[in-house]
């Protein structure tokens, strides 16, 4: 797919899936594609592997590959895919190549970890993405790598870059974003659910989400409800049924991860086990996981 074809698809949830491992701590490639193929007929508009939902740095490169081409051929061009490429510029370059061959449709493009490169080092990232595949590629701004107007703005002359997923959470720089460079860019909300409201009113063509790996219907009403302006209603699903689930996700580091594979698993859905450094939900927390699940209906007593 065409950056450009890409970017105007870039509207609604992105469904960000995480990276089903077995007993054996192996990926399981048949789980990863039955719930790819599960997310595009509840009807997210777009499926993003091997992001931080999808434990991209555990994975070896073997199976970072897999689990690119299994989502591309699961999802078989009904939605886009995109693929998270994390690591240094010279193994993002030969991921990107590869998702390039497999039919991935774009790239989210992860922030560096443990070094803070400068901008001329993240700009020339990019170009070498850009060289490497010609897949559109969303550029990802977190709290500990915030990505300033001045770079958005010099990433922005590389054609293949259509997008911005904000992470960090600061509305005042995403509406200057917005504002200062409008179309040129797709706008998407990394802060997913919870403050979708104030995201859509600042320019958000859509959102990301954890949660739609096992409540797609309550992450589809929040954009049908958004979308409309009915931000009312809005708040009221968010503080019912959005806010109780994110609370758990945010109760301990790593939740944000475990408690969906966990609340899927649950559902019999592929959520699968971690894979250290990550860790299980302790007893305790997956007693309230399930006693929340079926409060709201979720989970059948």
């Amino acid at each position: 797919m065409k950056p450009d074809a890409l970017k105007a698809r870039l509207r609604g949830v992105l469904a960000f899936t995480p990276t089903p491992f077995t007993s054996r701590d192996t990926l399981d490639v048949d789980g990863l594609a039955k719930h790819v193929d599960y997310l595009v007929h509840a009807g997210v508009h777009a499926v993003v592997v091997c992001g931080g939902m999808g434990e991209f740095f555990s994975l070896d490169l073997d199976e970072y590959r897999g689990a690119i081409r299994t989502a591309a051929e699961a999802a078989h061009g009904r939605v886009p895919v995109l693929a998270g490429i994390g690591h240094g510029t010279r193994v993002a370059s030969h991921l990107a190549e590869y998702a390039s061959s497999v039919g991935v449709d774009g790239l989210l493009v992860h922030p560096q970890y443990f070094v803070e490169p400068s901008d001329e080092g993240i700009a020339r990232h990019y170009q070498t993405l850009a060289r490497a595949c010609g897949l559109g590629m969303v550029v990802y701004s977190t709290r500990t790598a915030v990505v300033s107007l001045a770079l958005l703005r010099r990433l922005a002359e590389i054609d293949s870059v259509i997008a911005l997923k904000d992470e960090c959470g600061d509305l005042r720089l995403f509406s200057e974003c917005v504002q200062d460079l409008g179309r040129r860019m797709m706008w998407i909300n990394g802060m997913a659910e919870a403050l979708a409201a104030p995201y859509f009113a600042a320019g958000a063509q859509a959102f990301t989400s954890g949660l739609v790996n096992f409540v797609p219907g309550l992450t589809l009403a929040v954009w049908t409800l958004g979308i409309a302006g009915r931000f009312d209603e809005l708040h009221t699903l968010v503080a019912d049924k959005i806010r109780p689930l994110t609370k758990l996700r945010e109760r301990q580091r790593g939740h944000a991860i475990t408690v969906v594979k966990e609340a899927m698993n649950l559902l019999g859905l592929p959520g699968g086990t971690m894979r250290l450094p990550m860790v299980p939900l302790s007893p305790q927390d997956r007693e309230d996981l399930t006693r929340t699940l079926s409060d709201l209906g979720i989970l059948a007593e």
